[in-house]
């Protein structure tokens, strides 16, 4: 390799062959050294050959050995790529080691270093884990960030696109607000999708695309909210509706399923005969995984439920029930049209079918709090300590008129 190893004043490039190492065939390793800023790091490439074949001066593999040819150009390769790397890290205006251009020279595929690449990677991830791992309303709360940051990004920089490198705390917090004034997000809502944010910027930071973190420096703390639920006389005014079509039916009976077994979306739209186990006793539990959290969840059936399943069955078997759940936009478009047709003036959708589970059907009947949990799958015992404020503060409102009463 009859050339100067020198890519500037800077770093220093160098082949050698590390004869003092010498396996039994006596070739020794070649090593490629980099010398920069005063520090020294020896890189071994994986080639090998013996001490009298190789040509210190021109860092080459003398021709006469019978693979001097392929050896050579790959360590052509070798001090290409790493001159490279070096013009990259060089010209990207952010400050780098030697580790960080070894680090660079060893990935097989350099890292993404724009915020697009990193979210169609996000994207493509999470789309292979729907059903698997996340439900689709996880992957949809990807896709709006998604959505929302190429819209940020137009607004912003005129451009859908820029470097990784150029995120920081300000474009963090910038990026909240837009959520949050632009987009009409509640709090909650922006703080969850800034965690999608943060899951989609996480391989720069690994791969050190991104040298710092800016969520190190910023505080993502979810507001406490009261939790809307429905009351039985509420439940009865949906079940007591008449003459609807056959859509609405199945969406009304669906969420009043939901309603006494506490089942997410999600969970109820995968629910088949063989979740259903009949106990010794002769009654019947949902016993599944949730599809969200992968925690076994056990609900035993109570007769409103199986009341629904039997309405759907072609057989006297209940648990030969059939139905197509709609999608999840479709059925909360629903559930506006009950709500109105039943008068009931609170938010309807098909999550306030679980939280109602939680507190007019289980907790506001005595049921232990470790119970309610168990069922409803929850990974810890402070998701379920919310539905309980909700009673607590529903038996407190209760009471204020007794009290007043007695003053």
């Amino acid at each position: 390799m009859n050339r100067n190893l020198n890519n500037s004043l800077e770093i220093h490039f160098n082949f050698f062959c590390r004869s003092y190492i010498s396996l039994e065939n006596k070739e020794s390793p070649i090593v490629f050294r980099i010398i920069f800023r005063g520090e020294r790091k020896d890189v071994f490439t994986g080639i090998y050959c013996q001490k009298k074949f190789w040509m210190k001066k021109e860092r080459l593999v003398n021709l006469i050995h019978p693979a001097a040819t392929e050896i050579n150009k790959q360590l052509r390769k070798i001090l290409a790529a790493a001159e490279s790397n070096f013009q990259k890290l060089k010209f990207s205006g952010e400050e780098f080691s030697l580790d960080d251009l070894i680090r660079l020279m060893k990935c097989k595929t350099p890292p993404p270093q724009t915020i697009q690449e990193y979210m169609v990677l996000k994207d493509a991830e999470q789309k292979k884990r729907i059903g698997i791992e996340i439900t689709h309303t996880t992957w949809y709360k990807y896709k709006r960030t998604i959505n929302y940051l190429s819209e940020f990004l137009l607004q912003k920089t005129g451009n859908k696109n820029i470097p990784v490198s150029r995120i920081d705390l300000d474009f963090i917090k910038s990026f909240f607000m837009f959520l949050r004034k632009e987009k009409k997000n509640c709090h909650n809502s922006a703080t969850a999708l800034m965690c999608c944010l943060k899951s989609i910027l996480l391989p720069a930071v690994k791969n050190r695309v991104i040298k710092v973190s800016p969520f190190d420096q910023y505080v993502m703390k979810r507001e406490p909210v009261v939790r809307e639920f429905l009351e039985l006389h509420e439940i009865k005014q949906l079940e007591n509706l008449k003459d609807l079509n056959p859509e609405l039916t199945l969406k009304r009976d669906a969420f009043i399923f939901a309603c006494f077994t506490g089942l997410p979306y999600g969970d109820l739209k995968k629910l088949s005969r063989i979740h259903i186990q009949e106990d010794n006793d002769g009654s019947f539990n949902i016993k599944h995984s949730r599809l969200k959290t992968g925690v076994l969840s056990i609900i035993p059936l109570l007769p409103p439920a199986e009341k629904i399943l039997l309405k759907y069955s072609p057989t006297e078997d209940f648990r030969d029930f059939n139905w197509e759940i709609p999608s999840n936009a479709k059925f909360n478009e629903g559930l506006k049209k009950l709500a109105k047709l039943a008068g009931i003036v609170k938010p309807v959708f098909v999550h306030l079918g679980r939280h109602t589970f939680a507190t007019t059907v289980t907790l506001s009947n005595n049921v232990s709090l470790e119970s309610v949990s168990k069922m409803l799958g929850h990974t810890s015992m402070k998701h379920t300590q919310i539905y309980a404020k909700v009673v607590a503060a529903k038996v407190k409102s209760e009471m204020k008129g007794v009290r007043d009463f007695f003053s």
